[in-house]
């Protein structure tokens, strides 16, 4: 089967990737003629774990391509991964997907499927297969397939190569087909449904994820009333299998470019069908209090005048290890502590350069090169991302490298069990200051 990837960022890339070690040859198509140059040389600048050595792997059966002619032209499949984005109000703009669309109109010659990974609202299918039929003069049988990937950044190949599920919304026996012999090699199970479902069950995914980490962060906040632990709390709600051990990480807040868009597509789709999504809309306000929770803490601790503190913000992709600072909490809490007129140095490894450029300039923040410079100049460490190098700190870095170690903890990162020199504080834990000499 020829298979051609349309899009590739970073979705299109770990499909181009995936399709190509399960068996397939995959053309990889993509009009930036620098991002196809950079991957002909083997090169992504997307930091992925296992992705550049997926992609030398198997860069003999994935030919990249800025050419529409040569990656359409007698292809059985079109993989659409164009990447989506909203107004800030739910409203897709969907003016590049199909001008995508149109160009690969123009080099359609037979039969074919075009499958739609990329996330669009719920009834878009339909409107391919009328909009793709009528620029092709109804020439030719064109089975739209909605079959919504479910990747996160951090895990991708194995959520691609090891998926838990593969939903396909097909309307025809051969499209159904199709999606069989594309996922032959694929060891999960295959979800036959219609392509309003399809595309219903991504959003409905990722919205109930939104809802459950609201959730479990006000149960901090009731934690730390009571005097529980959230990290005990949580751990045993995941015990029960009917709600299971993931998204229920407490902190300040949920973000990434898909989690907080795809809720609020579904709910304009609500709205505009007349259905009020009370639980989406009380979830989606929870988060967006929560940056205001962190300086409450901060308060508690330091009092009301926080102006002549200097934080370490540490921690600014959306999660830990990844370099994406779309969405993510450090924008809203650092324009909080900018509202308390703090003084700020800000580091990650790996995300500081995009979020730097993103920032407006502001004489109240700099940037540390290395984490030891950041906490070498502060008066208080707040974490806000899981990365492997703030996991591996030990209490006597801690000591090395601040003069007066105290850190918040926003993230459950830390394990202040063993950080006996450290004065901790987090949402819905134990607060534990230094033992004193």
């Amino acid at each position: 089967m020829k298979v051609t990837v349309v899009g590739i960022g970073f979705v299109g890339l770990v499909n181009a990737i995936g399709f190509a070690e399960k068996g397939h040859e995959v053309f990889a198509l993509d009009s930036d003629k620098k991002n196809i140059a950079s991957l002909r040389r083997g090169e992504t600048n997307f930091v992925e774990p296992h992705l550049q050595e997926q992609l030398m792997k198997n860069a003999d059966h994935i030919r990249f391509t800025s050419e529409y002619r040569d990656a359409v032209y007698g292809a059985n499949m079109l993989i659409i991964c164009n990447e989506i984005t909203d107004d800030g109000e739910g409203h897709c703009d969907l003016t590049g997907f199909y001008n995508t669309l149109k160009e690969c109109c123009k080099h359609v010659q037979n039969d074919i499927t075009v499958v739609i990974r990329s996330t669009v609202p719920v009834g878009t299918n339909r409107d391919v297969k009328d909009f793709m039929t009528n620029i092709t003069n109804h020439k030719f049988k064109i089975d739209v397939v909605s079959n919504p990937e479910f990747i996160a950044q951090g895990t991708a190949m194995r959520d691609m190569l090891q998926p838990s599920r593969i939903v396909c919304g097909v309307t025809s026996r051969n499209a159904q087909l199709m999606m069989k012999e594309l996922y032959e090699n694929f060891d999960c199970k295959l979800l036959i449904v219609s392509p309003e479902s399809a595309e219903l069950i991504k959003y409905a995914s990722n919205a109930y994820l939104a809802v459950k980490v609201s959730y479990i962060n006000e149960i901090a906040d009731v934690c730390e009333a009571v005097h529980a632990d959230i990290q005990e709390v949580s751990y045993g709600i995941g015990l029960d299998p009917r709600i299971g051990p993931k998204y229920l990480s407490s902190g300040i807040g949920f973000g990434g470019p898909w989690l907080t868009q795809d809720t609020r597509v579904l709910m304009q789709t609500a709205k505009d069908n007349n259905v009020k999504l009370r639980v989406l809309d009380a979830a989606m306000r929870a988060n967006d209090r929560r940056p205001s929770r962190l300086i409450k803490k901060l308060k508690q601790v330091y009092g009301d005048d926080l102006s002549t503190k200097r934080f370490a913000v540490l921690g600014l992709s959306y999660k830990g290890n990844t370099d994406d600072i779309r969405q993510s909490p450090a924008n809203k809490v650092i324009a909080e502590l900018l509202k308390e007129d703090c003084r700020i140095i800000a580091y990650d490894s790996i995300a500081t350069s995009a979020f730097r450029k993103k920032m407006k300039s502001d004489q109240h923040i700099a940037y540390a090169n290395t984490l030891d410079e950041a906490l070498k100049t502060c008066d208080a460490a707040i974490f806000l991302n899981q990365s492997k190098e703030f996991q591996d700190l030990t209490n006597e870095q801690f000591v090395e490298y601040m003069r007066n170690p105290v850190v918040f903890d926003f993230k459950g990162v830390l394990n202040p069990y063993v950080l006996k020199d450290v004065e901790y504080y987090a949402i819905g834990k134990k607060s534990y200051k230094k033992k004193e000499n």
